[in-house]
C-alpha cells in the first residue's frame, strides 16, 4: 500500500489571517507581574497525566513555565558550612519532561551568607536566580534559559528569598522587594535602575505587584500596615492607601484591571481582612473588606471577569465579587488545609477553572492536595495528592501544562486533545466539528480517533495534521479556515457516507494506527511529548473553493 504524501494542494494566503499568539508564560510567582494567578491557555478538566520525572527532595520549591520549557529548584539537603550546596537549577522540557540542562548556582560555602538557591523568576530568555535570604545579602543573578549558563550578576544586593521572588517591568527588567528596599534591575546587564528603601511588616513575603502604572508594596505604618504605590520608571512614592490595623502579615498585594488587593493577615480574626482599593491615578481608594481565613505565602487566583478566589474564616474556598467582595459561590471546606498555616497557591486558567494548592509542609508528610474547580465552584474537576508541595506549584502555561512539584517529583497535566479554531459552513449548511476518542499513544498500534462529525453526506474527504502549530489562515472566499500550518500530513482519502444533501456524513481515522503503519510520515515515529494539529477536509462542489474544512483539533502524544 502506497503511504499517502504530504499535502502541497492546501494553498494558503499566509498573509490575510495572522497565526494564533504564542503559548503562554509562569514568569514569577503569581504567574505574571500583576501576581493573580491568572493564565491565558485552558488547564485540565480532568486528570490527563502528561509527564512525571521522579526524585527525592527535602523542599519543593516554585515552577516556573517559560517559552515551552519548565525551570526549579530541587534540593536534597540543606547548604552545607565549607562543602556542598545541595540544590541543583533544572529545565525541563515542558512537551515531555526530558531534562535540558541542571546546574548549581555558585556556593561559597558559608550558609550564614550564601543560602538556598532560589528563582526570583523567568523572562526574555534569562533564569533570574540567588543565594540571599533576610541580613544575607546576594546578587541576583542571571541565567541563559536555553543553555543554564551565567550571563551576570547584579550591581545591587537584596535580601529577597523564594517566597518573596520578583516581577517584571514590559521591557523585561526585574523589581525585586525585599524587608528593606525595593529594587528594580536591568534586564540586559544586571545594573541598577534604582533601589529605594521601603520596610516589610514580616521577613519574607515582601515581593511586589506591578500594575500599568505602578509598583505595589505593604508596608508597615503606626497602628497597622498600608499599600505603597511606587512609580516604576523611578522608584519615587506615589502614594499610600488608608490605614489596615494589623501589625504582621506575610502575604502579597495583587491586582486587576486599576483594582489592587491585599490580604493583610495575622491569625488573629479581629483583624484578618481581605481589603480592595481602587487605584485612580492619584489616590487607592477604599472599596471593600471582608474578613479571610489567615494565610502566609498565598497567591491569590483572580478570574477572567475578575473574581476572587480565597477562604474565608470557615476555612470554606469562596469566589468574590471584586467590585463589593460579596461572596458569590462557596466550595465548602477543602481538607485537609494547613494547621494552623495555610500556604495556598492559585492558578486560574482562560476559561475560569481554578487549580488551587494547600501549600502544604506540614505532618504527615502526605496531606498535600491540588484541587480543581469550575469557575463557579459548582464542579471539584479532580484533586491531587502530593508530600509536602510547599511553594511547588500549581503553575500553568505552555499549551495548557499544569505544573506541580513536590518532595518526589515533578508533574505535568495538560488536556490530551482540544479543539480550535473556527469551522466552515458548506454549500449544504453543515458545519464539520472535530473530535477524538482514545488517547494518542506514541507506542500503540491503535486506539485514537480523530473524528469530523456533521459532514456533509456521500462526499470524499480526509483529515489531515501537522506539527507546526496553530493557524487560522482565511481558505479563499469560503467561509472556511485552514487551522493547522503545514507542512501538512494527509491519512486516507474516505467518504462521508449518510446521505446526500444532509449534514450526517462522518470522517474517521485512527491516527495511533496510521502512523504506526506508515513509520515516514510527518513526525512518525513518535516518542511523545510532541503537540498535533489535525482537521478535516471534504468536498463541496457548489462551494467557492469547492471544498470546506471543519474546525481543528490539537492533542499531545503520550510516551
Amino acid at each position: 500500500m502506497t503511504l499517502p504524501v504530504r499535502s502541497c494542494t492546501l494553498a494558503v494566503a499566509a498573509f490575510l489571517v495572522p497565526t494564533v499568539a504564542l503559548a503562554q508564560n509562569w514568569s514569577n510567582h503569581g504567574g505574571n507581574a500583576a501576581r493573580n494567578g491568572q493564565s491565558n491557555v485552558a488547564g485540565p478538566k480532568s486528570i490527563a497525566p502528561a509527564w512525571s520525572r521522579p526524585g527525592s527532595v527535602v523542599i519543593a520549591w516554585a515552577p516556573f513555565i517559560a517559552d515551552g520549557a519548565l525551570f526549579t529548584v530541587r534540593e536534597t539537603g540543606f547548604p552545607q558550612s565549607g562543602g556542598a550546596a545541595n540544590d541543583t537549577i533544572v529545565s525541563y522540557d515542558l512537551a515531555d519532561g526530558a531534562t535540558r540542562w541542571s546546574t548549581t548556582l555558585a556556593y561559597n560555602g558559608n550558609p550564614s551568607q550564601q543560602w538556598i538557591a532560589w528563582i526570583a523568576g523567568v523572562n526574555g530568555g534569562r533564569v533570574y536566580c540567588s543565594r540571599s535570604q533576610n541580613f544575607a545579602p546576594q546578587p541576583i543573578t542571571a541565567l541563559d534559559a536555553n543553555s543554564g549558563a551565567f550571563l551576570w550578576s547584579s550591581q545591587a544586593t537584596q535580601e529577597a528569598f523564594a517566597y518573596d521572588g520578583a516581577v517584571f517591568a514590559p521591557n523585561g527588567d526585574l523589581i525585586v522587594g525585599d524587608f528593606f528596599s525595593l529594587t528594580r534591575i536591568r534586564a540586559s546587564d544586571g545594573a541598577t535602575v534604582w533601589s529605594v528603601p521601603r520596610a516589610c511588616p514580616v521577613s519574607g513575603n515582601c515581593g511586589a505587584a506591578l500594575s500599568a502604572t505602578g509598583v505595589f508594596v505593604d508596608e508597615p505604618v503606626p497602628g497597622g500596615q498600608v499599600l505603597t504605590k511606587f512609580d516604576p520608571a523611578t522608584g519615587a512614592v506615589l502614594y499610600r492607601s488608608t490605614l489596615m490595623a494589623g501589625f504582621t502579615d506575610q502575604n502579597t498585594p495583587f491586582v486587576w484591571n486599576d483594582l489592587v488587593f491585599f490580604s493583610r493577615t495575622q491569625n488573629f480574626t479581629s483583624v484578618d481582612f481581605l481589603f480592595a482599593f481602587q487605584d485612580t491615578g492619584t489616590s487607592l481608594v477604599p472599596l471593600w473588606n471582608t474578613p479571610v481565613r489567615w494565610t502566609t505565602s498565598h497567591e491569590h487566583g483572580v478570574g477572567p471577569d475578575g473574581s476572587i478566589y480565597t477562604f474565608n474564616p470557615s476555612e470554606e474556598f469562596v469566589r468574590l465579587d471584586p467590585f463589593t467582595g460579596i461572596e458569590l459561590a462557596n466550595a465548602g471546606v477543602l481538607a485537609p488545609l494547613g494547621s494552623p498555616n495555610l500556604s495556598p497557591k492559585t492558578a486560574v486558567d482562560a476559561l475560569g477553572r481554578v487549580y488551587v494548592s494547600n501549600g502544604w509542609a506540614n505532618t504527615p508528610v502526605t496531606n498535600g492536595r491540588l484541587w480543581a474547580f469550575s469557575a463557579d465552584l459548582t464542579q471539584n474537576l479532580f484533586t491531587l495528592n502530593f508530600s509536602r508541595p510547599n511553594n511547588g506549584g500549581p503553575a500553568l502555561g505552555g499549551n495548557g501544562t499544569l505544573v506541580m512539584a513536590d518532595l518526589n517529583g515533578v508533574q505535568a497535566w495538560r488536556e490530551p486533545f482540544t479543539t480550535y479554531c473556527t469551522a466552515g459552513t458548506s454549500s449544504a449548511g453543515c458545519v464539520a466539528t472535530m473530535s477524538a476518542t482514545g488517547v494518542p499513544d506514541a507506542n500503540a498500534g491503535s486506539g485514537f480517533t480523530l473524528r469530523a462529525s456533521n459532514v456533509e453526506g456521500q462526499r470524499q474527504g480526509l483529515v489531515f495534521y501537522g506539527l507546526s502549530g496553530r493557524a487560522a489562515f482565511a481558505w479563499g472566499t469560503t467561509s472556511s479556515f485552514l487551522c493547522v500550518k503545514s507542512p501538512l500530513q494527509r491519512t486516507f482519502p474516505q467518504s462521508s457516507g449518510g446521505a446526500a444533501g444532509a449534514c450526517n456524513g462522518q470522517l474517521a481515522t485512527d491516527w495511533n494506527q496510521f502512523s504506526a503503519t506508515y513509520p515516514g510520515a510527518l513526525g512518525a515515529p513518535f516518542s511523545g511529548g510532541e503537540v498535533v494539529q489535525a482537521q478535516a477536509w471534504f468536498r463541496d462542489p457548489p462551494n467557492a473553493k469547492t471544498t470546506s474544512l471543519s474546525d481543528a483539533l490539537e492533542f499531545v502524544v503520550q510516551p
